[in-house]
C-alpha cells in the first residue's frame, strides 16, 4: 500500500470514528393563536393626552376534558408551569401596576404561574430583558428566576360556558379607570386578580427637551421629529 493509500485509509478511519455533528432543527413559525389585549388611557376632551398603556399578548391553549381530573388531583401543587401555549406570555406596561396587591413596575415582563404546596395559584413576572440575555424559554420553567410573584384567586367551575381556548383579559373599570382586573379564563375555570393602574397624571407627563414637540399640540415641532411633510 502506497502512502497515498494509507492517507486515504486513515481518513476514512476518523471518519467513521468521529462522533456524529448534532443537527439543529427548526421549530415555530406563523401563530394563528396569537391573540392580545390592550389597554390605552387618555384624555380625548381637547386632543389626545396619554396617561398610560398596557397589553397582554399571549397563545391559546385547548381546553380538555381530563384537564378537570388533573386540577383535582393537585398533580401540579409545588410547582412552576407556563402560561399560555408557543412563545411568551407577555405584559407591556408604560405605568406602575399593582397586580393582586404586587407592585409591578412599568417595563416588560414575561409572564409564568406558580402553583404552591397547597395549590394556591401565582402569577410570575419575568423582567424580559433578564430573560432574553439569559436565554431562558417559556416551556423551561426550571431557568426561571424572578421577585415578582403576585397572588391570583382560583374560582373553579364559575364559568357558565366552557372556554375551549384560553383567554386572558385585563380591563378596567368604566366608572373608576384607575381599578381593574386581570382574568384568565381556561374551561370552566378562571384565575382572577385585582388590578391599579397608576396612571400618569394631568402634572406627570415627561416635559420634552427644547426643540421637540410637546405632547400633540405643537405641530412644528412634530414636523421635525416625523420628518418635513412632502
Amino acid at each position: 500500500m502506497n502512502f497515498s493509500s494509507l492517507i486515504r485509509a486513515a481518513l476514512a478511519a476518523s471518519f467513521f470514528l468521529a462522533p456524529a455533528i448534532a443537527q439543529i432543527q427548526t421549530l415555530g413559525g406563523p401563530d394563528a393563536d396569537r391573540k392580545a389585549s390592550m389597554l390605552i388611557f387618555a384624555e380625548m376632551t381637547n386632543g389626545f393626552t396619554p396617561h398610560g398603556a398596557v397589553a397582554i399578548n399571549y397563545s391559546q391553549p385547548e381546553w380538555k376534558a381530563d384537564y378537570d381530573k388533573v386540577l383535582a388531583s393537585g398533580k401540579f401543587n409545588g410547582t412552576t408551569q407556563r402560561l399560555g401555549k408557543n412563545w411568551w406570555t407577555s405584559l407591556d406596561t408604560t405605568i406602575a401596576l399593582e397586580i393582586g396587591g404586587t407592585k409591578v413596575e412599568a417595563g416588560s415582563y414575561f409572564l409564568g404561574l406558580q402553583i404552591g404546596k397547597d395549590g394556591a395559584p401565582s402569577l410570575l413576572l419575568i423582567d424580559a430583558k433578564s430573560a432574553m440575555q439569559h436565554g431562558w424559554l417559556p416551556f423551561v420553567t426550571a431557568d426561571w428566576k424572578t421577585d415578582t410573584v403576585a397572588k391570583l384567586e382560583l374560582h373553579k367551575d364559575a364559568l357558565a360556558e366552557s372556554q375551549a381556548k384560553m383567554t386572558i383579559a385585563i380591563t378596567a373599570d368604566k366608572d373608576d379607570t384607575s381599578k381593574g382586573k386581570l382574568s384568565i379564563q381556561w374551561g370552566k375555570h378562571e384565575l382572577s386578580a385585582a388590578v391599579a393602574f397608576h396612571m400618569h397624571g394631568k402634572g406627570d407627563a415627561k416635559a420634552a427637551p427644547k426643540g421637540e414637540a410637546k405632547g400633540h399640540g405643537d405641530t412644528k415641532g412634530a414636523e421635525k421629529a416625523h420628518g418635513e411633510k412632502n
